[in-house]
């Protein structure tokens, strides 16, 4: 049975792509930070109730323990993956002049370090004609001005490089692409921060999970496509280097 590997897959994000492989004939491998917990427990009513086949794995990205012993269950457990899609991610504002070492570590553990993991533990799954898809940030093209953290900035380049790397390396048996978000909702406390820079964004709203997967079955119906960083930014900010209304520095 054609199998792909979903990372945060209890995210809005996760769990609408687990959707759209399952309906599409995968048995998913849903990773989760933990077991029992509402976000991954509400994935998995999803696909049980489209009689989806499915497994969870758990780790803690900032564990580089927990990722090597989740990857050596999934080599455990499974013969071969088609698709891996790395969703799991994220940052938060602690500001370049308040991170902390540990806090940094675990931003670039969670964002970067896991997700190389993954893929070189995984690779010997992979099939003739798989996939890997990663997420990254607009800010992996070019620093942003917001509040996040260098690091964040940082994690995401990297990660944008390593895809690039292995798309050389690993085609033509496997595509590697990544997705670069801009602006998209997430169910949080800024949430309506984001809603609000509707205004800075030429289509008129933030992303929603229903375009990441839009950009998945575009990876998945075009297979001469590898190597790209696709921006999913609704024109947002992809060359625009100029500080955003309202930006000061810290004293101005």
């Amino acid at each position: 049975m054609k199998t792909a590997f979903i990372t945060g897959a209890g995210s809005d994000i996760g769990r609408e792509v687990a959707l759209l492989l399952g309906t599409r004939g995968y048995k998913i491998l849903a990773h989760a930070k933990e077991k029992k917990c509402p976000k991954i427990e509400h994935t998995t009513k999803v696909l049980k109730r489209e009689n989806i086949a499915h497994a969870v794995y758990v780790a803690d990205f900032t564990s580089k323990v927990e990722v090597t012993d989740m990857c050596n269950e999934i080599i455990r457990n499974e013969s071969e993956l088609e698709i891996i899609v790395h969703v799991a991610g994220g940052g938060a504002a602690f500001g370049h002049d308040k991170i902390t070492p540990e806090q940094l570590i675990d931003l670039v553990n969670l964002n970067l370090i896991a997700p190389m993991m993954i893929t070189h533990k995984l690779l010997p799954l992979l099939t003739d004609g798989s996939l890997i898809v990663f997420t990254s940030a607009l800010s992996g093209f070019h620093a942003g001005w917001y509040p996040s953290d260098a690091c964040f900035d940082a994690a995401k380049g990297g990660l944008m490089r390593f895809a690039e790397n292995m798309a050389r390396n690993l085609a033509p048996k496997t595509r590697v692409n990544c997705i670069a978000i801009g602006l998209s909702y997430v169910e949080d406390s800024l949430k309506e921060w984001r809603a609000g820079m509707a205004g800075q964004i030429p289509m008129g709203r933030i992303a929603y999970p229903r375009d990441y997967v839009k950009c998945i079955e575009f990876f998945l119906d075009h297979d001469y496509i590898t190597g790209v960083s696709l921006p999913l930014d609704g024109g947002w900010q992809g060359y625009n280097v100029n500080p955003p209304p309202g930006y000061a520095k810290k004293g101005e």
